[in-house]
């Protein structure tokens, strides 16, 4: 009896530590509605399979996303504007790269008081054309270069990073000239690949945005991560939103083990990393399991290419 009581007490821990990766029962969807979201352009690929995964537990909830620059998109929340200079649709949830343009919402009384979170890390790549054969070994081996193309800091945070990262290296002042902007990290990504017909030789991308293009461009150095400030995507509900209480669930699921798996796959680091060894194995083996499917879009993407 001891043996069994033990056989079966284990059998639920496991359970416990594991139900987190359980697919959801089926049952009526708890909401609906459309939720409109403005994201980080370096969410282009990632942040729709996580909406995917969220409509399965609630089919009746539509997203419609609009991908760029955080501080651009964050400035045109505030004046409310879009880019054509018309009045936008209420947006429902900013998704952000950088503590910045959040902070910039926060002060403008723009967020909803509790639904700010922090969810996910990046880094930094310097990439060139996949047919280069320039060689970086060092940030200041981009002086040697004709031309280096990073998101126009004005309103992209991966080009303030790369201030930052030429700063910290002691090139600010003489790779300024070589400088060419893009107007979010996605179109330095095209301006660098050697699908262009005036191909850039390097660029300064998110880590997780050269992943995206490994057939296109390649990344040709790493910086240290101390040579720029820490690299952080968080969320919020807006005050103008229209559906509020599908808003805040689906912000909520931005960070449970399921999403961070899918974010995890694509090759951000999720935050917090999960507390629970349940829940770390959890998003590991979510993980795991997802990235035969992601390698095989890869390759499909690529033949297509």
């Amino acid at each position: 009896m001891k043996k069994r009581y033990k056989l079966a007490l284990a059998t639920a821990s496991i359970a416990l530590g594991f139900g987190i990766i359980q697919a959801k029962p089926a049952q009526a969807a708890t909401f609906s509605g459309p939720i409109n979201i403005y994201a980080a352009a370096s969410l282009t690929d990632t942040l729709p399979q996580v909406e995917e995964l969220y409509q399965r537990s609630n089919p009746n909830v539509t997203f419609m996303n609009t991908f760029g620059g955080s501080t651009g998109l964050a400035n045109q929340i505030i004046m409310g504007t879009n880019l054509m200079g018309t009045n936008p649709k209420p947006v429902d949830i900013f998704f952000s790269v950088s503590q910045a343009p959040l902070d910039n919402l926060q002060l403008n009384n723009k967020l909803i008081a509790g639904t700010r979170q922090d969810i996910l890390n990046n880094t930094l790549a310097i990439i060139t054309p996949i047919n280069s054969t320039i060689s970086i070994s060092k940030v200041e081996d981009l002086l040697k270069l004709r031309q280096v193309a990073i998101g126009d800091p004005a309103s992209v945070p991966a080009g303030v990073f790369a201030q930052q990262l030429f700063t910290n290296s002691g090139i600010s002042q003489q790779i300024q000239s070589k400088l060419v902007l893009g107007t979010d990290v996605r179109d330095v990504l095209n301006k660098v690949s050697s699908d262009t017909t005036d191909t850039i030789d390097a660029g300064v991308v998110y880590t997780t945005d050269a992943l995206t293009a490994l057939n296109k461009v390649k990344i040709a150095y790493t910086p240290p991560i101390n040579l720029y400030s820490p690299i952080v995507y968080g969320s919020a509900v807006l005050q103008q939103t229209q559906n509020p209480d599908a808003a805040r669930d689906f912000n909520s699921f931005l960070v449970t083990p399921q999403a961070l798996s899918v974010f995890q796959v694509s090759g951000f680091t999720p935050i917090p990393e999960p507390m629970t060894t349940g829940g770390s194995i959890a998003v590991g083996i979510v993980g795991l399991m997802m990235k035969p499917k992601v390698k095989a879009k890869a390759k499909a993407k690529a033949a297509v290419d």
